[in-house]
């Protein structure tokens, strides 16, 4: 009898567990609970002239930050800056003209100078070589991949050029549908591209903002992840496995999209945001501000909407 009714208590659990599941389905998606990112400004750096693009050195625990100065020939610098928002050295690397976009490796640091590839020692910040070729006209971003090549974009040419490991350096890929790339991104075999936008539009004036792009690395079939233009895109900057953190200089946007284009408006700081910076695991957001010679630390948190 007692088993006949361990039979007759678990069959109406597993009836209630089932009736709970299918009534937890009935729920319309807009009234389920939605997971968003929300903002919190904890350092305001200031000082820092026409602060552009920002790298997070964790051997050093400290930031790089690239100032372009004030358009002076050799005014522009590299600085680093401690994650509590104080400038340590706005001279670490100097001499440059309008220095942009940052990468390292673990003894070298490769920033992006108007129509050069400047490499530096990251341990002293002394200039090691510089790479340019004919017909280079603005290098923007730069990345580097596991095998160490380093991608540096051609915004005004719509192109992205390699560094090999052996020292050349090439045109790696140009296509008017990389849509003037800005922010580079390498993750697996794939180039992330936040673009910047048709320099001019289909009526020979406008201007089009653009899109955030995948590059296949073996094909370098070019697809748009986004659904619709976002702005003039800046940085690009994972934020977990199935979603990325960008930035739109023009309307000052930090945005959050996934793998299928679906975008999340995390904060607006202002025009002229930069190549930003996100580390995962202290959640910390670092936002260059070209105009206002600031750069902003936030940490981002998830809760319920």
């Amino acid at each position: 009898m007692k088993a006949f009714l361990k039979i007759i208590v678990l069959s109406m659990l597993i009836f209630a567990c089932k009736s709970e599941k299918k009534d937890a389905e009935k729920v319309p998606k807009e009234e389920q609970k939605a997971i968003v990112l929300k903002s919190k400004l904890l350092h305001e750096v200031n000082g820092l002239t026409h602060c552009e693009s920002i790298v997070y050195d964790e051997n050093k625990n400290i930031l790089y930050a690239s100032l372009i100065g004030n358009r002076e020939a050799g005014d522009g610098s590299v600085a680093t800056v401690s994650l509590e928002g104080k400038v340590i050295d706005t001279m670490f690397v100097k001499g440059l003209n309008d220095p942009k976009g940052i990468a390292i490796t673990d003894d070298k640091l490769y920033v992006s100078d108007v129509t050069e590839l400047v490499e530096a020692d990251i341990n002293t910040g002394e200039i090691i070589k510089k790479h340019t070729l004919e017909g280079i006209k603005f290098l923007n971003d730069v990345a580097i991949a596991h095998d160490g090549t380093v991608y540096v974009s051609d915004t005004f040419n719509s192109s992205i050029y390699a560094l090999k490991t052996d020292g050349t350096f090439s045109e790696w890929l140009n296509s008017e549908a990389l849509e003037h790339p800005n922010g580079l991104l390498k993750v697996e075999n794939n180039m992330y591209v936040s673009a910047w936008g048709n320099m001019v539009g289909p009526d020979g004036k406008k201007k089009q903002s653009g899109n955030f792009l995948k590059v296949n690395m073996e094909t370098k079939e070019i697809t748009k992840v986004s659904k619709d233009t976002l702005g003039n895109l800046d940085g690009v900057q994972i934020y977990d496995k199935d979603n990325f953190i960008i930035s739109s200089w023009r309307t000052g946007k930090i945005m959050k999209i996934n793998n299928n284009g679906a975008v999340e408006d995390v904060l607006t700081v202002g025009i002229s945001v930069g190549d930003i910076l996100y580390i995962p695991e202290k959640k910390l957001l670092a936002l260059p501000m070209n105009r206002q010679n600031q750069l902003l630390i936030y940490k981002l948190q998830e809760s319920e909407k």
